[in-house]
């Protein structure tokens, strides 16, 4: 939403200042003005109201550049709470993140029924446990699930089918009585691992996560700008459709050269290539169960062999994604607990 009235701009306002606190433990009130633009009294008036809400504490008195010691702020790890649902073909994972993204609950557990509606139960479950909160709730639900998504409603993937015409997240909120976002799985492994440590500041602003699920369905995950791009009909990243010639898309020629070390190699470096000409993310990430590991070496020779340095993103192989799945699903779902207003600029 873009938006210029003072209700919005002080909403922003709060915005930048959470992402301040959330990249730093602590922080004084000067730094926050330095790294948002925003005046001493509005970050002020800002932390005060924070405080007195019990989404941020003092510190303790740091130095200050004034010679004067400093209250440093940090958010109260209880401030807010994110639950996270993954959804997949007979199971669930799932986990419960605190303010600081910190996961102090998760599991998973097997499904022999709908996985959706075991979710939907799951998420009754998970929410009833949670302790009742004076005042604004300060809950949220992230469901992650495999398919493209849009407004809430599956429109790809192999849970389509059933629930193409159904909202699920306004099923899920009116179930749960708190906010919720759906996401496409690779948006959310993508966003998760943008906000890893494994990433630098360049990185988390622009990467691409490649998913391969073992066979046809290649997918990924697009976060550009520290945002999920998802295009105009939630169709980006589904690779497993770029023609290859011959009348051939992507996913029949990783099943036929999947055994064939040497043209898989080659297979990988030309989605590579593609990737890296049509968007030119600073890094690339490889993971799935499909993806053959053990290929990494030559898969990146190739790829430094075939692209300019200049030009060329950063690779990593991913071995394990679901840590990342459920840190980007708890991100989601923090960003539901408070609104996104972007102030339209002239």
């Amino acid at each position: 939403m873009y938006a210029g009235k003072p209700e919005h701009i002080k909403l922003n306002n709060e915005a930048l200042i959470r992402g301040a606190l959330l990249a730093r433990r602590e922080i004084t009130t000067a730094d926050i003005v330095a790294e948002t633009g925003l005046s001493q009294t509005t970050v002020g008036q800002i932390i005060d109201q924070m405080r007195r809400s019990g989404i941020v504490r003092e510190a303790g008195k740091r130095a200050s550049r004034l010679g004067r010691p400093a209250s440093a702020w940090l958010l109260d790890q209880e401030a807010w709470t994110s639950v996270a649902i993954a959804v997949e073909n007979g199971g669930l994972v799932w986990g419960v993140a605190n303010a600081l993204g910190e996961m102090r609950d998760q599991g998973s557990r097997s499904v022999s029924g709908d996985p959706i509606d075991s979710a939907l139960g799951l998420a009754a479950e998970l929410v009833g446990a949670e302790p009742a909160r004076d005042g604004a709730p300060r809950l949220a639900l992230a469901l992650g699930v495999p398919g493209a998504v849009k407004e809430g409603k599956l429109i790809t993937g192999e849970f389509s089918g059933d629930w193409a015409d159904v909202d699920l997240a306004d099923l899920f909120a009116k179930r749960i009585e708190a906010p919720v976002v759906v996401e496409n799985d690779l948006n959310a492994i993508a966003l998760g691992y943008a906000k890893s440590a494994e990433s630098d500041a360049e990185e988390r602003d622009s990467l691409a996560y490649i998913h391969f699920n073992g066979g046809a369905c290649i997918g990924s995950g697009l976060v550009l700008g520290g945002r999920i791009i998802r295009g105009a009909s939630s169709f980006s990243g589904e690779l497993g459709f770029l023609p290859m010639g011959g009348g051939k898309i992507l996913d029949d020629v990783i099943v036929e050269v999947e055994r064939d070390d040497e043209r898989y190699a080659e297979a990988i470096c030309r989605v590579l290539q593609t990737v890296n000409c049509v968007v030119n993310p600073a890094l690339i990430a490889l993971g799935g169960r499909g993806f053959r590991f053990e290929l990494e070496g030559a898969i990146r020779a190739r790829f430094e062999a075939s692209a300019d340095e200049l030009v060329r993103p950063c690779l990593a192989f991913v071995p394990q994604s679901l840590p990342y799945y459920l840190s980007g699903l708890s991100g989601l779902a923090a960003e539901r607990i408070f609104p996104d207003v972007l102030i339209a600029r002239r």
